[in-house]
């Protein structure tokens, strides 16, 4: 069956979903005269992604320079050397072409350019941005949603520790599965259990609605369908189509309700051990967190963990984790916080940063409604990570 290219507006950002979507790029930027192409240190290269990128924009006639200083977890000092790197050549607009690291990063220098201020004013909502610089994302993984979304997440240099927050949104984004081939496995894997637990925690946080389940439904469905098909067949075109066609749902809905304590921890052990995948960490952390917002959201979390085991009959709590955790090692998923230099002193840290960061543990005390942890019980939990 082909791979069928399509476009849709959500919000103000106009996706174009499928095979040579990117070649929509060229109506969006011929009105600039200097845009700024922001980069990774070797994916956008790898897969092909930027070579296309420059090839269009020479061919429009359009300067440009490429910003390819973009890392993993990246701190938020990246987000206002770019925005000053941005000034400099008076870049008009910005192409961020890779994963949710470097559209991340492009938001925030965005909003800097426009508005003025910080990164960590954005990351903390000291500052809104009425206006950005306008931006467009060509996706090269299927894990964060974040070419269709606000969200950004970096980390906090003066404390070291990462969060997300509102920043805006993309203009117009272009995810075209071919640029996904290259990925490592281990890519391949982390940034689908991203969106796996965008579904799962999206429509699990208080307050969700029937919208943000149907989309967590059908994330969770072509994850279950497609990943095992990539992670064994990496070349499979098909299979990484609707891996990021879960992945864009999974970006609205966290945009629709918001993730609850499995990403908020995750984000404070990623960046305090920026080697750790973030997709990665939710994998490890996640089977052990699970009961927890299963507690918390036993009906949604149900439905949702029946879709990732059509042979699940009844769900406690005990045994929540224990169908995540198959369903990662089924795909070749084994990994421990140790694999990633994270011992009990790092590990220890991060609980007692979530929660003495404000940000961080007002999520904590909230999206999970009544259900209440300590800093001590978490950390136990966490501890059979290691």
């Amino acid at each position: 069956m082909p791979l069928k290219p399509f476009e849709w507006t959500y919000s103000c950002v106009r996706v174009h979903f499928g095979p040579s979507s990117e070649e929509a790029l060229r109506n969006y930027v011929k009105e600039f005269k200097r845009v700024v192409i922001v980069a990774g240190r070797s994916g956008a290269r790898a897969s092909g992604a930027l070579k296309d990128v420059e090839s269009m924009i020479g061919e429009l006639g359009i300067q440009y320079v490429v910003y390819d200083r973009v890392v993993s977890n990246p701190p938020s000092s990246l987000a206002e050397d770019l925005a000053q790197a941005i000034r400099s050549f008076g870049g008009e607009a910005i192409i961020a072409v890779g994963g949710g690291s470097v559209i991340d990063t492009a938001k925030v220098a965005a909003a800097i350019v426009a508005n003025g201020g910080s990164a960590l004013d954005y990351l903390y909502g000291r500052r809104k941005a009425s206006s950005c610089l306008p931006l467009f994302a060509i996706n090269l993984t299927h894990g964060t949603g974040s070419e269709v979304n606000r969200y950004a997440n970096m980390t906090d240099v003066t404390r070291g520790d990462k969060l997300g927050n509102e920043v805006c949104y993309p203009r117009a984004s272009f995810d075209d599965p071919r640029y996904t081939l290259t990925m490592p496995k281990e890519q391949v894997l982390c940034t689908s259990f991203d969106a796996l637990y965008h579904a799962y925690e999206s429509a699990t946080t208080i307050g969700s609605s029937p919208l943000v389940m149907a989309l967590a439904l059908e994330v969770v469905r072509r994850i279950r369908e497609n990943l095992p098909i990539a992670a064994e067949r990496p070349a499979d075109e098909a299979a990484r189509y609707w891996l990021m066609y879960a992945a864009m749902l999974g970006g609205v809905a966290i945009d629709l309700s918001p993730t609850n304590i499995i990403h908020q921890v995750e984000n404070i052990l990623s960046g305090l051990a920026p080697s750790l995948p973030h997709g990665c960490g939710l994998a490890i952390i996640g089977p052990l967190l699970a009961p927890l917002v299963h507690q918390a959201s036993p009906e949604a979390s149900t439905a949702l963990l029946r879709v990732l085991d059509p042979n699940l009959s009844d769900v406690t709590p005990e045994g929540v984790g224990k169908v995540l955790a198959k369903f990662e090692e089924s795909v070749g998923f084994s990994k421990r916080l140790s694999d990633y230099g994270i011992g009990r002193d790092v590990l220890r840290d991060a609980v007692r940063r979530a929660f003495s960061n404000p940000v961080v543990a007002e999520r904590l005390r909230t999206r999970l409604g009544g259900l209440r942890v300590d800093e001590q019980k978490l950390f136990e939990l966490l501890s059979a990570a290691l």
